[in-house]
């Protein structure tokens, strides 16, 4: 069900809308280098990008923006981000 440009809420789409290109390039490298011997999962995309987040210094550490940002990110329907991974990677698969 989507209830937000095509995605399942606002959460998720600006995720998506800010990281799909570094999640597509990420994962694509990885299978394409014979490292992803697993479906991706929203587990996986959560800590690469709660783990890129943090490296870039953009996650605020506490306080009020803190507190927003986390409420968001538990929001965030990592498993569409994650599905949306492998349908590329399927298409990768087909073009082999």
């Amino acid at each position: 069900m989507s209830n937000y440009n095509g995605w399942k809420n606002y959460e998720t789409w600006l995720c998506g809308l800010w990281y799909n290109d570094t999640l597509s390039e990420h994962y694509l490298d990885l299978f394409r280098n014979g490292e992803l011997l697993e479906p991706v999962t929203g587990e996986m995309v959560r800590v690469f990008l709660e783990s890129l987040m943090e490296d870039c210094e953009q996650l605020p550490e506490n306080g009020f923006a803190a507190d927003l940002v986390k409420s968001a990110l538990r929001e965030v329907d990592w498993q569409e981000l994650a599905d949306h991974v492998e349908d590329l990677l399927k298409y990768e698969m087909e073009a082999v």
